[in-house]
């Protein structure tokens, strides 16, 4: 981005969220996100994961552990089945440590980490982990 954020989009396409009967689209709200941002040779990681209540807790034990602090965990979809929960996250050091944290921490989930078939530009955080 020009602002020299780096922005990665990881959208829970791989299950269905329905609230009072509507199908949830996963671009509208089921988005998780992450932007890096450069500061020399260390960086800044802020970011939204959208997780299933299963995938909470070793999600948040795996980050936690990596130094990747858990700044809230909220509902936004009350009445939604699955349950789905968004775990805001903030890390600061070196930029492949902290892809690496983010990238193991979703792989405890069963977030698509690689571009969907088909798809022109390779994009997420698997992507950029193995830059």
């Amino acid at each position: 981005m020009p602002s020299g954020v780096y922005r990665i989009g990881v959208p829970r396409t791989d299950h269905k969220v329905v609230l009072d009967g509507v199908e949830l689209k996963p671009a509208l709200v089921l988005g998780s996100w992450l932007s890096f941002r450069s500061d020399g040779d260390q960086a800044m990681v802020m970011g939204d994961l959208v997780l299933t209540a299963d995938e909470v807790n070793p999600v948040m034990q795996k980050l936690a552990g990596e130094w990747i602090e858990i700044t809230a965990l909220h509902n936004h979809l009350l009445r939604a089945a699955p349950a789905t929960f968004y775990m805001h996250v903030l890390g600061r050091g070196d930029p492949v440590k902290l892809a690496a944290a983010l990238h193991d921490g979703l792989a405890l989930s069963k977030t698509p980490l690689a571009a969907p078939s088909g798809a022109g530009r390779a994009h997420g955080l698997a992507q950029s982990h193995a830059q």
